[in-house]
């Protein structure tokens, strides 16, 4: 049996200068899909093959009508941008190749963050027992910035969503998406929503972490539901009365 935990969430809104109401306003909101060019991968093999299969069942999971009914907006898919970097990722071969070492430093101290293999089958046991004690990769709130900047989109205006895998940790049967809300023209942020889930399993790369994306994916919308429901009760109610009109 399959089961998931919550092992930890990040509430950033506060962090930004962007007013994050402007994102349960919205009645359009262009999702760009999974990012996995700046993640940083601690498993025992490379993920190579793996990306677009997890993204195939993580959509496949969660579906652009799933995204409308949890959010009360037209969602626009577009993976185009992201598609183009993670095949250009894979193509490179970057992602957890056999040759690359650990990663020693936090993603606040590097402008750039590179994808690596951990193996974690490795004899060296002070680096297997390091690495349980290593905080979660979160991608620093300047970094997110300089990356959403360098993100070539069809959109000219609007409000953009985009989740970047930031860590996939075997060690920690853990992963963790960041899923980030910005200003498709400005390319200003307006909030950012982490999921940290646990409890990958499966045999097999491809089966031992699709469900775990799919799993934080939905988590995010019913995190987002809820406090569009919550904290935003007039915007609720006005999104809800429209799409009936809609649906007509």
């Amino acid at each position: 049996m399959k089961y998931f935990v919550i092992i930890l969430i990040f509430a950033s809104s506060n962090l930004w200068a962007q007013d994050e109401s402007a994102i349960y306003k919205a009645d359009t909101i262009y999702f760009y899909g999974y990012d996995f060019s700046y993640a940083i991968v601690k498993t025992k093999h490379p993920i190579n093959d793996c990306v677009f299969p997890w993204i195939y069942y993580t959509s496949e999971d969660n579906p652009p009508s799933y995204f409308e009914n949890k959010m009360y907006a037209s969602v626009i898919h577009d993976f185009t941008y992201t598609n183009s970097v993670n095949k250009e990722l894979i193509e490179s071969r970057k992602v957890g190749e056999a040759n690359n070492e650990l990663f020693q430093t936090t993603a606040d101290e590097k402008t750039t963050r590179y994808p690596v293999l951990y193996d974690n089958t490795s004899s060296d046991s002070s680096i297997k027992e390091k690495d349980k004690d290593v905080s979660i990769m979160r991608i620093s709130n300047e970094n997110i910035k300089k990356y959403l900047s360098e993100y070539y989109l069809k959109q000219k205006n609007g409000i953009g969503l985009v989740c970047i895998i930031s860590e996939i940790n075997k060690v920690k049967e853990s992963t963790l998406l960041q899923f980030i809300f910005f200003d498709i023209k400005t390319r200003n942020v307006y909030t950012v929503i982490d999921k940290n889930i646990g409890g990958a399993s499966g045999v097999g790369m491809e089966n031992h972490w699709k469900s775990n994306f799919s799993t934080g994916t939905r988590f995010f919308l019913e995190e987002y539901n809820s406090k569009l429901y919550f904290d935003y009760r007039k915007e609720y109610k006005r999104k809800k009365k429209r799409r009936r009109k809609v649906r007509k």
